[in-house]
């Protein structure tokens, strides 16, 4: 199935998974974080950004935002 990456808008999107990125849990220590979003061109989020800390569950959902979406998927993540 070919992706069209096209909204209804006829705006250019995408689904961007990318990280890790570090944020501090309550303890203050670091914590690798994942973001799943649609965004346009420019990689700006044009609605909800999901955040995990997990790879693999990240990847399955950008994984998953792609089909059914029918949107280009950005994997520019990697494991921690």
């Amino acid at each position: 199935m070919k992706t069209q990456s096209i909204d209804h808008t006829g705006l250019w999107r995408g689904i961007f998974f990318d990280g890790p990125q570090p944020e501090q849990n309550q303890d203050g220590d670091e914590i690798p974080v994942w973001l799943v979003y649609i965004g346009d061109e420019d990689a700006e989020p044009t609605g909800s950004v999901y955040k995990f800390h997990n790879f693999t569950t990240a990847e399955q959902l950008a994984k998953r935002m792609s089909l059914d979406r029918r949107l280009e998927l950005i994997h520019e993540a990697m494991p921690a």
